[in-house]
């Protein structure tokens, strides 16, 4: 019956995503900057400038924005070669197939947590859909990185240290969230580092291959920077950089602190990691734990990108032992599931209602009545929450964005086009945070649970020694446990 009900459940967010896809809507969003950036590729030029970026979305997506207006396609050239092979089909199949992709990685990323956890794989499907169609709405790739995460904890759950180092570099496909991940296991799961080694090579050479040296620096050295100082402006950012921009700091200061911020806690996540991993024989947290951390107030970041944590904040909820820790896990995964930055319309409540109650359900504790229970009153509440911001602080509609001319040369990089745009459309810059509030008091209830989880583990000894179990070295996986 489980697997019939979690069968259904995944066809059901297939579809989905397909309609989406059949009517266009995919095409509209990113999907279209990361298309158009693959037909760059497969043409041997660069993806990061204005042309060929601009005349290739206008032609994909026609629009009454300024001439200016590109949408950049800030992505690495590893992870631009699979855009460049979907962009030899037409853009409504190459949309098809990718929203296809993104539902079938919740779908696979549910099964991994399930056989972690262990949790009903139906439940955890549940919770991932919300911001899962999210991101299939607006075209984005954060459930391809979950995936390549959970199938790393899933792999380093079963000591399958090779398969864990190749599936931990590929979440490097969002490497602002991907990279503590794979630095945690490299460090700490001592059979995967020759597999992360020669995984991240492979990467190298095939992103040299496709855009050559020369834009692979140019990506690094001048496209991130120049994004970030763009986006410093944008009132959906979810970093700490613009928080303090709004506050009133240079812009030069605030991202500074924002880059120490993200390295601050990156190194919590990943030592946070190592010690679960450790002290509770658990070696998933290598790979689900470091990226939640860096979703707190890190570089670059969305509303779509949250659905990263998710995997971390059941691992943390579903082991909490006492009352306090339970009510905090199970207060971030309430957070951290629904869509907070769209207008409570029925899909949205409806997809909220369901994901919390599922996500509860799959980690609380009791008979099944009572997690039922229990998981929808959270829920309620949950919806509650979202017809008071709705109400208060509502999202943006398409009328309110009114965009002034501007202009952007051929050559230029597109971060720098993008930049105006957003300076350019006032409904863009507004100084308000209430959207972000959920999530941000999300992680930081997983970090909270992670920390009591921490604190409360006692460490495992060999027996008649009072050595600890992964004494010499991290996760080496040398006693042959490490779960």
């Amino acid at each position: 019956m489980q697997r019939a009900v979690f069968a259904a459940l995944s066809l059901v967010l297939v579809l989905a995503a397909v309609v989406l896809a059949d009517r266009g809507y995919v095409e509209r969003q990113s999907f279209k900057a990361f298309y158009c950036a693959g037909v760059a590729v497969r043409e041997r030029r660069d993806p990061y400038r204005v042309e060929p970026l601009r005349s290739c979305e206008r032609r994909l997506a026609p629009s009454a924005l300024p001439s200016g207006y590109v949408e950049p396609a800030p992505l690495p050239s590893y992870a631009l070669i699979p855009f460049a092979a979907l962009s030899a089909l037409p853009p409504k199949a190459a949309a098809l197939l990718f929203v296809i992709a993104l539902a079938l990685a919740a779908v696979l990323s549910a099964q991994c947590l399930a056989a972690v956890l262990p949790a009903s794989p139906s439940a955890l499907l549940l919770a991932l859909a919300p911001l899962t169609l999210l991101n299939v709405a607006y075209g984005e790739i954060p459930p391809l990185a979950m995936l390549a995460i959970c199938s790393a904890a899933y792999f380093l759950k079963t000591k399958r240290s090779n398969a864990a180092g190749i599936a931990v570099t590929l979440a490097l496909v969002q490497p602002n969230v991907g990279l503590p991940a794979a630095l945690a296991v490299f460090l700490f799961a001592a059979r995967a580092r020759s597999a992360i080694v020669l995984s991240a090579l492979a990467l190298a050479l095939a992103g040299a291959a496709a855009l050559g040296i020369a834009q692979n620096k140019e990506y690094f050295a001048q496209v991130l920077p120049l994004l970030a100082n763009a986006e410093l402006v944008a009132s959906d950012q979810y970093s700490l950089s613009r928080v303090l921009f709004a506050a009133g700091l240079a812009p030069g200061i605030s991202l500074l602190l924002g880059k120490i911020w993200f390295a601050c806690t990156a190194l919590l996540g990943i030592g946070l990691a190592g010690r679960l991993a450790m002290k509770r024989r658990e070696p998933e947290y290598l790979a689900l734990l470091p990226p939640a951390c860096v979703l707190l107030l890190g570089i670059y970041l969305h509303d779509i990108q949250m659905l990263i944590a998710l995997p971390a904040a059941f691992a943390v909820a579903a082991r909490v032992d006492s009352a306090a820790l339970r009510a905090a896990g199970a207060t971030a995964l309430a957070l951290l599931i629904g869509v907070w930055t769209q207008h409570a319309g029925r899909v949205t409540i409806l997809l909220n209602f369901a994901g919390t109650a599922g996500g509860l359900y799959a980690v609380l504790p009791g008979s099944r009545p009572r997690r039922a229970a229990w998981a929808s009153a959270v829920a309620v509440g949950a919806i509650l929450c979202l017809l008071v911001m709705d109400h208060f602080a509502p999202p943006l509609r398409a009328g309110q964005m009114i965009t002034h001319d501007f202009t952007a040369m051929p050559d230029e990089l597109s971060p720098i086009a993008w930049g105006r745009y957003l300076r350019a459309t006032p409904a863009l810059m507004r100084p308000t945070f209430a959207a972000q509030l959920p999530a941000w008091l999300g992680l930081l209830a997983l970090v909270t649970c992670a920390l009591g989880l921490a604190r409360r583990t006692a460490t495992p000894v060999l027996s008649g020694s009072r050595e600890p179990l992964l004494a010499s070295g991290p996760c080496s996986e040398s006693l042959q446990r490490c779960d």
